[in-house]
């Protein structure tokens, strides 16, 4: 059955306002509530990676994820894996050390260091595609390409792939308007690489540029996206929106059953 991240933001500044949280009271509901509408996975988030935003510095991260990570460990309670989303291999080993997390969603593409933590630690790591991608370029084959070689690099690491790793294309990361909804269209190519994928879309500019709308407005475009992903093979979504997730997922199950 697919699966369902929830994005939680310690953040002032994500492209989606309804996500960010700025105090404990507000945090710990808000990681009952991904938990109580069935996610699988919290995702963590304390650097912003919208489109056009300048990182925060390692300590401000650092010091954001401190306050936030034993909030979320106590209200969670063992119900959902503890995601963290950073680029920053010392980060990432440090709230795996400290913390506990179970998995590392890198926006980032990677580097060796975060790939050689990766195996000395034994969590999941979510690769992500995030590369620039010309207008006019075969997206998908770029994304075999690039998954390929780093999934080489990882197995070079010593990271266990098949076990470890699992594949995010990176919607609206480095990629055109329509590349984003070309690459949707023929996300069933990335099958053959035989590892699960994380589709995140929700509420992305994909849709709302498209659209001509905002992202708050984005729900129902979400869950259509979210519904074409899992049709192409997606094996995790994430989401803003949980309990629509969840119930798009039953849908979708609900579907394949029946055929």
């Amino acid at each position: 059955m697919p699966k369902v991240m929830g994005i939680l933001n310690v953040t002032p500044d994500s492209f989606f306002s309804g996500s960010r949280i700025q105090d404990a009271d507000s945090l710990a509901a808000r990681v009952e509530q991904i938990c109580r509408e069935g996610a699988h996975a919290i995702d963590i988030g304390a650097c912003s990676t919208r489109p056009g935003a300048q990182p925060v510095s390692s300590d401000l991260e650092k010091e954001r994820l401190a306050w936030a990570l034993p909030v979320v460990r106590e209200v969670n309670q063992g119900r959902c894996l503890i995601s963290v989303d950073t680029f920053r291999p010392e980060i990432a080993e440090w709230c795996i050390r400290e913390f506990g997390a179970d998995m590392i969603n890198d926006v980032s593409g990677g580097s060796e260091k975060m790939y050689r933590m990766v195996a000395e630690t034994g969590v999941l790591y979510v690769l992500t595609a995030a590369d620039s991608i010309p207008d006019g370029t075969d997206v998908i084959s770029a994304e075999l390409s690039f998954f390929r070689s780093r999934l080489g690099m990882l197995g070079d690491c010593g990271v266990q792939v098949a076990e470890q790793v699992i594949l995010d294309p990176g919607f609206c990361f480095g990629k055109t308007l329509d590349g984003n909804w070309m690459l949707l269209s023929e996300m069933d190519s990335l099958r053959t690489l035989e590892l699960p994928v994380l589709v995140g879309v929700s509420r992305k500019s994909m849709a709302w540029k498209l659209l001509d709308i905002t992202p708050d407005d984005c729900l129902p475009a979400t869950i259509a996206m979210n519904m074409a992903a899992l049709e192409r093979g997606a094996e995790w979504i994430r989401v803003h929106d949980v309990k629509e997730g969840v119930e798009t997922v039953r849908i979708f199950e609900k579907l394949q059953y029946i055929s």
